[in-house]
């Protein structure tokens, strides 16, 4: 899977209610790559909102409002701010690793660069900001050293932080899901893979334009979507090489009567049907499956035979961590 990491730009949050910030952004990155963060950037997300707490605990104490109403203010003064912050983190769904600086040695470095005015320090004379960017540059350097495969994505809008990293060839800049998205489908838009898969699916007039989506699938293979005038073909990639493909229309048909379902009966043959094609179904349709089961009782009720859970388990065993926390309990209640 394909690693992530995050500046502060990308999660800053100073809302009460929920751990990270940019939450959309995560759970779109979350579905298809490792998240990662410099411990500088968590410590910083949540002193955005220890501040913000304080801020605004503060001016609630001051409001006469209290005293007008004959409020007990001990509650609000012996609120635990940081206490709440953890609450919060303890509730976090989205799964990620932190990365921490552990090579001193870069002080030197660092004092260098600062004294030179060059990134990610700003290069005015007037001014000595940095040292933050500065801190979470030779983390993400030193994390990419100990990398076998070196390829990682930064996710920032830091124009400084991107200045100083731009000239690392291990490192592809993003600003976004959208940024990143991009970068993957084109690796497989290049003239070499097109010829592949024209060679492998015996197909002409395969043009990058083909390559319309594309999604990490249960065991962590990349599936790429092709669209040829009206047909649609899914082809399974590991490591770079072709190593299954069909057309959409082998098991659309199952999936619609799947989701359709009134009966029990129909319920075992469309799983049977599909289960030689769980390999290439997408997070969407998977959390669109879900949630029929969820809704319709029919096909919960199909639980009970051995082909239909034995489906529904593996989806949930390799997906748990990418549907909605409501939908996952709800599943994880059924199969229980």
């Amino acid at each position: 899977m394909q690693k992530v990491i995050f500046d502060t730009n990308a999660i800053r949050n100073v809302d009460v209610k929920q751990y990270f910030g940019g939450r959309l952004e995560l759970e779109k990155f979350y579905k298809v790559a490792e998240l990662i963060f410099p411990d500088i950037v968590i410590e910083e997300m949540r002193n955005q909102k220890k501040r913000k707490l304080q801020k605004n605990k503060d001016a609630f104490l001051s409001n006469p409002f209290h005293a007008i109403q004959k409020l007990n203010e001990d509650d609000i003064k012996d609120f635990d701010i940081e206490g709440h912050i953890d609450f919060l983190e303890c509730k976090e769904t989205l799964k990620y690793t932190q990365i921490t600086l552990s090579d001193y040695s870069i002080l030197g470095k660092m004092k260098d660069l600062a004294l030179k005015k060059l990134p990610p320090f700003e290069s005015g004379d007037s001014t000595d900001k940095g040292f933050k960017d500065a801190y979470i540059y030779f983390t993400i350097l030193e994390y990419v050293q100990s990398l076998t495969e070196k390829n990682v994505f930064i996710c920032t809008n830091d124009g400084k932080l991107k200045e100083a990293l731009q000239h690392e060839s291990s490192i592809t800049i993003i600003k976004d899901y959208d940024d990143f998205k991009k970068h993957n489908i084109n690796q497989y838009k290049e003239s070499y893979f097109l010829e592949k898969i024209s060679e492998e699916l015996q197909l002409d007039n395969i043009t990058k334009n083909s390559i319309v989506d594309y999604w990490i699938n249960n065991i962590e293979n990349a599936i790429i979507l092709l669209k040829i005038d009206i047909e649609k073909y899914v082809i399974e990639v590991d490591s770079g090489e072709i190593i299954a493909f069909t057309n959409i229309s082998n098991y659309r048909t199952s999936f619609n009567n799947l989701i359709k379902s009134d009966n029990i009966e129909l319920t075992k043959s469309t799983i049977e049907e599909l289960s030689n094609y769980i390999n290439f179904l997408s997070n969407d349709e998977i959390v669109k499956i879900f949630n029929v089961l969820k809704e319709n009782e029919q096909i919960s009720l199909a639980l009970s035979e051995e082909n239909v859970r034995q489906f529904i388990s593996t989806l949930y065993d390799d997906f748990e961590d990418t549907i909605p926390l409501d939908l996952k309990l709800s599943i994880k209640r059924m199969l229980d």
